[in-house]
């Protein structure tokens, strides 16, 4: 599989995404977007590949949407012209839709992480990031508004006020700010900021993997649940389904 916008590597059970384009700052181009959605498309068709990490070459993570980028003809079907926000927030085949159905994901940044390129992480599982790492919020100053999720995410990660605070504002936040308030969850050294990801994606694909399918979607769904028999039945289903796995594994097992 060929990438000419990012690195694609298996380490230690973990599919490493590396955005390569220092020369746009790794803003995301459609180009961009298109080749990050096939590799991790790639790691979950992959038996070998337990968790997903997204990391950067250069000093930016990702500087948001490349507007220089296009414009792109036409879709002949729909008639609109595709872009990064055309193609990431689309109904059933979103950025969102794409993570919720992954394997775990872990965002490992040290540098600049603006615009679409902090709301993309938000929906991430893990993010663990460097001191020299930051994290802006830019829509509403520039004319624009959050997208990718963030007015739903970012209330999940943060709260609901900080999460207004962050966006009315246009905040910019270092790393000591983003993990005190819960935007990232593990904060190292710089230099140690994508071995601590690779060590978290090992771990987790050392663990069955069903299980752990099954405990990301529970998290997902229950995680705003109110109601109580909701939850209980969503999890009652998910030991069905890992019972009923083990049950046919033993099977397999003693008919080879």
């Amino acid at each position: 599989m060929t990438f000419t916008m990012l690195r694609y590597e298996v380490r230690e059970g973990v599919a490493v995404i590396t955005y390569d384009r220092p020369e746009r700052r790794n803003a995301w181009s459609l180009g961009m977007y298109r080749e990050v959605a096939r590799a991790v498309e790639a790691a979950n068709a992959d038996e070998a590949v337990g968790a997903i990490v997204f990391t950067h070459l250069g000093a930016t993570f990702c500087a948001g949407t490349d507007f220089k980028d296009g414009p792109h003809e036409k879709d002949p079907v729909t008639g609109v012209r595709p872009t990064v926000a055309t193609e990431g927030m689309a109904q059933d085949t979103s950025w969102l839709h794409l993570l919720a159905r992954s394997k775990p994901t872990i965002a490992a940044l040290s540098g600049a992480a603006i615009g679409v390129g902090v709301t993309q992480i938000l929906p991430m599982d893990i993010r663990v990031g460097g001191p020299s790492s930051t994290y802006s919020f830019p829509f509403l100053p520039l004319g624009f508004m959050p997208e990718f999720g963030c007015t739903a995410f970012l209330p999940r990660l943060v709260g609901y006020g900080r999460a207004v605070d962050i966006c009315f504002t246009g905040a910019k936040l270092d790393a000591e700010e983003a993990l005190k308030i819960g935007l990232i969850t593990h904060l190292v050294p710089d230099a140690e900021v994508l071995d601590r990801a690779i060590a978290l994606g090992a771990r987790i694909a050392s663990f069955p993997r069903l299980q752990v399918r099954l405990t990301k979607e529970l998290l997902a769904a229950n995680a705003l649940e109110d109601d109580t028999n909701a939850i209980l039945k969503r999890e009652s289903d998910a030991f069905v389904t890992m019972f009923r796995a083990a049950r046919a594994a033993k099977a397999a097992a003693s008919q080879g």
